[in-house]
């Protein structure tokens, strides 16, 4: 089975401005999490989802595979799929398509080829990445994303931003899953996907992947203790408290 990676950067980050472009020790932050994802896949499967001429620009100077795309794409995954429709217009290239975020510098890009394999293992629509957290503010967090998960077959049955499974008599889980946004596609059900609307769910909780659960599409994950690179360091970069912890430890 064919993968490929799509990376998307979008300019309209609000919390950083700009942040893929943003210095870490000589490169920016798009080049650092492209250079790291060519190290488990082939360059020329691997391209970047951008929506502006400076992102575009900047991207072909370090020799990347530039995608330009809407800057009003309703979501990350919307992105992915106008971008595939550019690459493999008439579906006969790649079977799968990793979807790669373009902060994730700090996030190991060898867990992108186990998505496709448990993609390819269940017949799935959408396989994601999920870690296990016991810290009670990122599970009241809802910046960080929960999801409910059956733990043997690794079916997901719903994401929420509240703190879910939610304990009745203690009132908050003390354990919960939270979402890696790291998704794995299966070509058919990406370009499903787009064919749908959004709905109240996704709408609600502003979580794109509640569009498949909502039109009966079957997403898996896969548990996994910690997907950083650098234990020490944050996994992304969405502040600039974040980028001065990560300009420590990448060099």
């Amino acid at each position: 089975m064919k993968t490929c990676v799509i990376i998307p950067c979008r300019a309209g980050s609000e919390r950083l401005a700009k942040k893929h472009l943003v210095d870490i020790n000589g490169k920016s932050l798009m080049q650092r999490v492209y250079e790291s994802v060519i190290t488990e896949f082939n360059p020329n499967d691997v391209y970047i989802a951008i929506d502006n001429d400076e992102y575009f620009q900047h991207a072909i100077s370090f020799g990347a595979q530039a995608i330009m795309t809407d800057p009003n794409c309703p979501s990350g995954t919307d992105r992915i799929a106008q971008a595939l429709d550019i690459i493999d217009p008439n579906g006969d290239k790649y079977d799968f398509v990793i979807n790669f975020q373009g902060d994730d510098v700090n996030v190991n890009p060898k867990i992108s080829q186990h998505l496709a394999e448990i993609l390819e293992k269940n017949n799935a629509d959408l396989v994601t990445v999920v870690q296990p957290i016991d810290d009670e503010k990122l599970i009241m967090n809802s910046s960080v994303v929960k999801v409910a998960i059956v733990q043997s077959s690794g079916r997901c049955l719903y994401f929420s931003r509240s703190p879910i499974p939610f304990n009745r008599k203690e009132g908050c889980t003390d354990k919960a899953f939270w979402h890696i946004g790291m998704y794995a596609y299966n070509l058919k059900s990406l370009r499903k996907f787009i064919e749908l609307p959004v709905g109240e769910l996704e709408k609600t909780e502003s979580l794109e992947q509640l569009r498949f659960l909502e039109n009966g599409m079957s997403v898996f994950a896969v548990i996994l203790d910690d997907t950083r690179i650098d234990k020490c360091a944050p996994a992304d970069v969405n502040t600039a408290e974040d980028l001065e912890e990560i300009r420590k430890y990448i060099k």
